[in-house]
């Protein structure tokens, strides 16, 4: 009895986890390698009194970063081309028309390794791509000096 009841469960759990996402159809626009260009940083946002914004480039910061969408569905990130981070991709939200970066883009919303606390959000077009709030230069919220950022990413598709 315990090896039918076992047999009858299996694909179930087999099968009711979404492990990830494959890039197909609308989502294959990912597929491929981002260099990144600028990040555009709004320190003190939270005082408009003490607002302004920063432009970090890989000339500013003497560093380079890269992004790979692989259509199995998986999403890696480089600095310097050396791998930092590998994670699979699931996604909660991949829609048109566009409300995070400029006109013509696709918003997608992730969550890494079907993690709800690991978000990968933006906008992509077919030969560039926005990331909200995550990679290379994440939001903080408040710092110990009180002081708060927000960023914006943007790469090229190599």
């Amino acid at each position: 009895m315990k090896k039918w009841a076992l047999l009858f469960l299996l694909p179930f759990i087999l099968f009711s986890c979404k492990k990830k996402d494959k890039l197909e159809e609308e989502k294959a626009i990912l597929i491929g390698n981002w260099e990144w260009v600028y990040t555009k940083k709004v320190v003190n946002y939270c005082d408009p009194d003490l607002m302004h914004t920063e432009i970090l480039t890989p000339n500013t910061e003497g560093t380079t970063f890269q992004i790979e969408f692989i259509k199995k569905g998986k999403v890696q990130f480089f600095q310097e081309n050396k791998l930092l981070d590998s994670r699979r991709i699931v996604f909660y939200a991949f829609v048109d028309p566009c409300s995070y970066c400029d006109s013509g883009f696709v918003d997608f919303a992730i969550n890494m390794d079907n993690n709800s606390q690991l978000h990968f959000d933006g906008s992509v077009s077919e030969d560039s791509l926005c990331v909200i709030r995550d990679f290379p230069y994440p939001d903080n919220e408040v710092l110990i000096s009180g002081q708060c950022y927000l960023t914006t990413s943007y790469f090229a598709r190599k």
